[in-house]
């Protein structure tokens, strides 16, 4: 039987020794959707950091079944990018490649063509000379995509991918990240606060809550029940399935 592609065992998340929550035993399959949804400040960054190495577990330990490694392509919030930073589009996709390029060989013909291919992917060829700065808020959005991806990562890691969008905007995203995912055969762990949005496009969702000490991890049927996010979020909400995806809708 093969190993989960990343397990968290007995795992706790915090900081300086420090924990958030209770422990967090979750296992996440190649292939799977995986939304990370929670209050503000509920713990769900720290977990996304605690899952790609950038902080170290309090307690537990996190696995990664494909060789002991995994390659991440990370997007993170656009906002967090110097939009003064003067590079091309090209330039600035080329950047995602390093993770693949051995220390001392540059950048190579192969190299340029997998860039190319990413900004087919995400749609934006014909902006590969545009400077990043002069770029639209979804264009920002594709080129962050087309940057991870130019690692051929294992796992693409997004963190709240379609902030400060508008709902066409947001739609727009969404459709190309589960374009890709179906294409690619990747594994997609996305942080998100749009409810709805998780509903749509994932099939499994962890809930994270470190106030209410609350995490609870499984299909988007087992985890989204009223109950729960009412409970969370403080929503008077119910569940309603429409042409055989879920919708959350207010009971008021």
């Amino acid at each position: 039987m093969d190993l989960p592609l990343i397990k968290l065992e007995n795992l706790i998340i915090g900081y300086d020794k420090k924990g958030l929550l209770g422990s967090i035993n979750l296992s996440i399959e190649q292939g799977q959707f995986w939304g990370i949804i929670g209050p503000n400040g509920g713990g769900k960054t720290t977990l996304l950091k605690t899952i790609l190495g950038l902080i170290p577990p309090v307690r537990g330990k996190v696995e990664y079944g494909k060789d002991r490694s995994l390659i991440f392509g990370y997007v993170p919030q656009r906002e967090s990018f110097d939009h003064i930073f003067p590079v091309s589009v090209f330039e600035f996709v080329t950047m995602g490649r390093y993770i693949r390029v051995p220390v001392g060989r540059r950048i190579g013909k192969e190299d340029r063509k997998i860039v190319i291919e990413c900004l087919h992917k995400v749609e934006i060829p014909h902006l590969k000379d545009r400077p990043f700065r002069s770029l639209s808020g979804g264009e920002k959005q594709r080129t962050l995509l087309a940057r991870a991806l130019a690692g051929e990562p294992d796992v693409l890691i997004l963190d709240e991918p379609t902030a400060s969008m508008d709902i066409k905007g947001e739609t727009a995203i969404m459709e190309l990240i589960r374009k890709i995912k179906e294409e690619e055969k990747i594994t997609v762990i996305m942080v998100s606060h749009f409810l709805n949005a998780v509903a749509r496009f994932a099939d499994h969702v962890a809930m994270v809550d470190k106030d209410d000490d609350f995490f609870r991890a499984g299909t988007i049927e087992e985890v989204f029940i009223g109950e729960t996010l009412s409970r969370i979020f403080g929503l008077d909400v119910g569940i309603e399935w429409v042409s055989g995806r879920m919708q959350i809708i207010s009971n008021r």
